[in-house]
């Protein structure tokens, strides 16, 4: 998977335990897309500095992630989701009269879940 999207994945389940400054440069550099010298520029920090910032946050992350399993389950239930979402618009295709305003239902509870 790619590293930028796993990243800022773990930092939408656990940005909040990050301190600030950890936080900031993270999003300069993962959000914003700007370089280490950029971020080092704008913050008044060595570059060393900065990617040591940063490679500190990512291990934070990804041990938060190692402890908790949050985001596993995360992507489990949202695979799961979708399954039944598919599910459900074939059973829609199936049925008539009653059930098929429960299909129906079911069907727009899932799509509200995803």
């Amino acid at each position: 998977m790619n590293k930028t999207f796993e990243m800022t994945l773990l930092f939408d389940f656990f940005g909040d335990l990050l301190t600030g400054k950890q936080r900031e440069y993270f999003d300069y550099y993962y959000n914003d897309d700007l370089s280490l010298g950029e971020i080092s520029e704008l913050t008044g920090v060595s570059r060393q500095g900065v990617r040591d910032t940063l490679l500190r946050s990512e291990r934070l992350l990804m041990e938060y992630e190692e402890k908790t399993g949050v985001v596993k389950r995360f992507r489990e239930l949202d695979s799961a989701l979708r399954e039944l979402e598919v599910l459900a618009g074939e059973l829609e295709a199936e049925v008539t009269g009653p059930a098929l305003e429960k299909a129906r239902l079911l069907r727009a509870k899932l799509r509200g879940l995803l």
